[in-house]
């Protein structure tokens, strides 16, 4: 790499002895390692006269092949380094999360596979706020989300990988008419009033309005809360409103699947391409996904779902 600098030193500064001057070095010294580059390559590669020193075609042709190889050299040297300062001291991950129950899991799953890694975790109510800190390395490691027809797209330097994708189900008072049913359709609840959080990223809302319109109505969002005030809402019989599969449930609310699935969710675990995740984010998918599925039993109706629509999915 050393020769290939020399090179391209002499070919820029179109001087022998101003090339060694930038490179530190003396000319007979650089001289002579010129002569040794040529006889490595089998003939001249600048021609030597009172206007300086000009590449030859020969000389042309390395010097177009080392312009390419030195930037990529330095980048690997770069990204060497990084691996041994991150090798050497303990790693520090930092993780964003949306609101969802697979935080958690990936939280557990990390420190499991990473163990005495420093670990740090925010939450975001605004998911579409994760990409963009995960581009700008702000963060190495993000729970991210989306709805059919509105797929992300990671941005340069990020990579996404699927968990499972899941229904999306309904909310009602445990005093509502529709309570008693296994399964409640769409269009049963076209003149409901519905909550929708604040700060519900557009892919979320396109995705329930797109789905609205099939069954022929387009909801009255007459709250848009977040989820603590949501949940006293719907308790309360003010409202409807939309669930992962996942929750548990909440006192006087009870969790219904759509008829149909309508509505459907992608849970995603988004690194950054050359951070400390990297290595391991296969590993890390692979444990998280299952322990998603081996979380699924706590959430009753979302087994029974299963059971009843998908007899191959993950055992529950």
């Amino acid at each position: 790499m050393r020769h290939l600098r020399a090179i391209c030193a002499i070919a820029d500064s179109g001087s022998i002895s101003k090339a060694a001057a930038a490179l530190k070095m003396s000319q007979p010294a650089l001289a002579t390692q010129l002569r040794r580059i040529e006889r490595m390559f089998g003939g001249p590669l600048f021609e030597r006269g009172r206007e300086g020193a000009r590449p030859t075609q020969l000389g042309m042709w390395v010097l177009v092949r080392s312009r390419s190889l030195l930037p990529a050299f330095d980048e690997l040297r770069r990204d060497g380094m990084r691996y041994a300062e991150q090798a050497a001291e303990k790693l520090k991950i930092r993780v964003g999360c949306m609101s969802s129950h697979l935080a958690i899991n990936v939280i557990k799953c990390l420190h499991e596979l990473l163990a005495g890694a420093d670990i740090t975790v925010r939450t975001e109510e605004a998911m579409d706020l994760l990409p963009g800190l995960l581009e700008s390395e702000r963060l190495e490691l993000a729970t991210l989300g989306d709805y059919p027809g509105h797929e992300l797209t990671p941005p340069p330097g990020v990579v996404y990988a699927g968990v499972a994708v899941e229904p999306i189900f309904i909310g009602l008072a445990a005093t509502h008419p529709l309570a008693q049913r296994e399964e409640v359709e769409l269009r049963d609840l076209a003149c409901e009033d519905w909550t929708l959080h604040a700060l519900a990223e557009s892919g979320h809302r396109e995705h329930f309005w797109a789905a609205c319109a099939r069954q022929g109505f387009a909801p009255k969002i007459a709250y848009s809360a977040d989820l603590s005030l949501a949940i006293d809402l719907i308790a309360a019989g003010r409202c409807v409103g939309m669930f992962q599969a996942t929750s548990k449930g909440y006192p006087g609310i009870v969790i219904r699947p759509l008829a149909g699935t309508p509505l459907r969710f992608r849970h995603m675990i988004g690194w950054t391409e050359h951070g400390p995740i990297a290595r391991h984010g296969p590993d890390l998918v692979q444990a998280v996904t299952k322990t998603y599925w081996s979380e699924v039993r706590r959430a009753p109706v979302y087994a029974s779902w299963l059971r009843r629509h998908v007899p191959l999915s993950p055992p529950v």
